[in-house]
């Protein structure tokens, strides 16, 4: 949903910087390949994290392309979002108690996206699948994953009694507005006016040390 603030503050108007906004999540539960699609890497520790910068040096410093600087944005917003929440709420929980949590949280995951749309008054915008050239997707999923966002919008009316069990609608919300914040400077370093800037972790509401 960070998506469409970005697109409006930047005033980007192009369905196709939406749909990269959304491209990385093509693969859906496919583990290995959602890993590969939002360039995952382990640190030292083994701890899992988005390398957005491996996107920008393989892609962006040439194609510049909305559908390009939507992708980059979404494994910008993935990184904070995992820092700032899912890490916080769930990673470092015992393994019994982990298992059911996870549940829960991707249950809770699409109860937010209906509150959020709700919350941003968003509207459903018509996208459609344009040839693209990146290598850790399958294209040919784009629109199941157009589907799926239609799915989302018409379903928001029948769940907004339903409450959320892990996640918090203010602390997204924080999140999703530091994320903003965060792709907008980077905008700069995509058109070279400037150089990256990601907010450190501590600046970023909700955001726990790893530990």
């Amino acid at each position: 949903m960070h998506i469409y603030n970005t697109e409006t503050k930047l005033e980007i108007n192009d369905n196709q910087f939406l749909l990269g906004g959304l491209a990385p999540d093509v693969h859906k539960s496919k583990s290995r390949l959602k890993e590969i699609s939002h360039f995952t890497m382990k640190d030292n520790s083994g701890i899992g994290y988005v390398d957005y910068e491996a996107f920008y040096t393989k892609y962006l410093t040439k194609n510049k392309t909305p559908f390009h600087l939507g992708y980059y944005f979404h494994l910008i917003s993935d990184y904070i979002w995992l820092e700032g929440i899912y890490y916080k709420k769930i990673k470092w929980l015992p393994k019994d108690i982990k298992i059911e949590a996870k549940r829960m949280y991707y249950i809770d995951f699409w109860r937010l996206n209906w509150k959020l749309i709700d919350y941003y008054s968003l509207e459903l915008i018509s996208l459609e699948k344009q040839p693209i050239d990146i290598d850790e997707i399958d294209e040919m999923l784009l629109d199941e994953l157009i589907r799926d966002l239609e799915t989302d919008f018409n379903m928001v009316d029948s769940t907004k009694g339903e409450s959320l069990k892990i996640l918090e609608l203010e602390e997204a919300i924080g999140t999703i507005e530091k994320t903003v914040i965060s792709c907008i400077a980077n905008f700069k370093k995509v058109h070279g006016k400037g150089m990256f800037c990601l907010p450190p972790t501590s600046e970023i509401k909700g955001i726990a040390p790893k530990v």
